[in-house]
């Protein structure tokens, strides 16, 4: 006859796995994914290193937005900077995303002013973004313009698609997301409600 010792004994080991059986165990965080959202700031010299430091595209206003995905960064802009189209030419376009392994390093040189945001996805997110980058990488889906989409733009287009925003149509993606500014500020909003980690490089000091 079994005791009562040993039936308490047995019923305190067995209480852990009938309160929390295996199948409902919280997930392991090793089996989240991520994407990287880069914002490379718009900066001009500063007065007195006028001599050193070069302009860059867009100025102050400018910058740039990249999405790395499994340590490859892809990114929207012109085949060249001298000859961006003022409106969108469907029938021409001079643009095309690239694709830049990064080997697990920040894809932006020291001392260029850079915020990233870790952006935690699914599964079906993951190979989402995959499969929309292979398809923007083999063909522009439109052209680059001033008056039109660019790399701000167009990163929310994917992050539209992935469901990290709402989708939205092309006009509304230029007209909300003009400057990379508006976006890396919407994103900075949802790092921050949703504990997402951020990561910043700062910018070198003959730089404004």
């Amino acid at each position: 006859m079994v005791s009562k010792k040993y039936f308490l004994f047995v019923l305190c080991l067995l209480l852990p796995l009938l309160a929390f059986p295996c199948s409902e165990a919280p997930a392991d965080s090793s089996d989240k994914y991520f994407i990287k959202v880069h914002f490379l700031y718009g900066s001009k010299p500063k007065h007195k290193f006028r001599a050193t430091e070069s302009k860059y595209f867009g100025g102050m206003h400018g910058g740039h937005v990249t999405i790395e995905v499994e340590e490859v960064d892809y990114g929207f802009g012109p085949h060249s900077v001298k000859n961006v189209h003022i409106f969108a030419k469907r029938k021409r376009p001079e643009s095309g995303f690239d694709s830049k392994p990064t080997h697990g390093k920040p894809p932006y040189m020291k001392g260029q002013k850079l915020t990233t945001v870790v952006v935690p996805v699914s599964a079906v997110q993951y190979e989402k973004i995959k499969t929309v980058f292979s398809g923007y990488c083999s063909k522009t889906p439109y052209d680059y313009a001033f008056f039109g989409m660019r790399c701000a733009a167009a990163a929310r287009d994917v992050l539209g698609q992935i469901g990290i925003f709402n989708e939205r149509s092309n006009f509304r993606y230029v007209s909300g997301t003009f400057y990379p500014k508006k976006l890396r500020r919407r994103l900075l909003r949802k790092a921050r409600k949703n504990n997402w980690t951020v990561i910043k490089q700062e910018g070198r000091a003959t730089r404004k």
